[in-house]
């Protein structure tokens, strides 16, 4: 069973946030891109989902197994955890269609950066097939040859070309927007929320 793509998924996450944030800022005046790298890492909570529960008592079954690692790699799951965050940061000033949008962009980006990388090892479309599906388009010959080992936290081969990916939207965004971007990503910002040509603060949540 895969522990690698600690890394990775955070790199990867990061280039498709500030390039979804550069969209989103552009078109609707407003950056909310962070909840796409805060959201990456939400498949991998099937990893502990069964001894989260237990913990407080409750016992849930997924086709008659506990939760495993896996179980939430799926789309039915990003269609679950998306509309919680929505529901979740629509109190804090954030659109709920921005929320669940850019929630569900993480979510899927995790799914996405899985199966680059492994062949045919969830069931991605589930609910509408149980088949284990994968690309295997990275340099990697399947979950079990996968192997961190850059610093136990990654494939550097994978890393690699996330870092250039990343590189290349910091590029793209700097040259486009100036280096003002980068306060979407600050702690303070996350609530702020612009419109029009940028100066004016909304206060009430969409």
């Amino acid at each position: 069973m895969v522990s690698g793509m600690l890394a990775e998924h955070l790199v990867y996450s990061g280039a498709l946030a500030i390039l979804a944030g550069m969209l989103s800022f552009r078109f609707a005046g407003r950056d909310s891109s962070w909840i796409i790298i805060a959201c990456a890492y939400l498949p991998d909570l099937d990893k502990i989902g069964d001894w989260i529960l237990n913990s407080i008592g409750f016992t849930v079954l997924f086709e008659g197994h506990t939760i495993h690692h896996g179980t939430f790699h799926n789309i039915a799951a990003l269609v679950i955890f998306s509309v919680m965050i929505a529901f979740l940061l629509h109190p804090l000033g954030i659109r709920f269609a921005d929320s669940l949008i850019f929630a569900a962009i993480g979510f899927g980006a995790h799914l996405f950066e899985d199966a680059l990388v492994y062949p045919s090892n969830y069931m991605y479309l589930w609910p509408f097939t149980r088949e284990k599906l994968g690309l295997d388009w990275l340099p990697m010959g399947g979950e079990e040859s996968y192997h961190a080992d850059f610093f136990h936290i990654a494939n550097t081969e994978v890393l690699l070309i996330g870092l250039i990916l990343l590189l290349i939207v910091i590029v793209v965004r700097t040259r486009v927007e100036g280096s003002g971007w980068v306060r979407w990503y600050l702690p303070g910002n996350f609530f702020r929320r612009e419109t029009g040509t940028g100066s004016e603060e909304e206060k009430r949540p969409g």
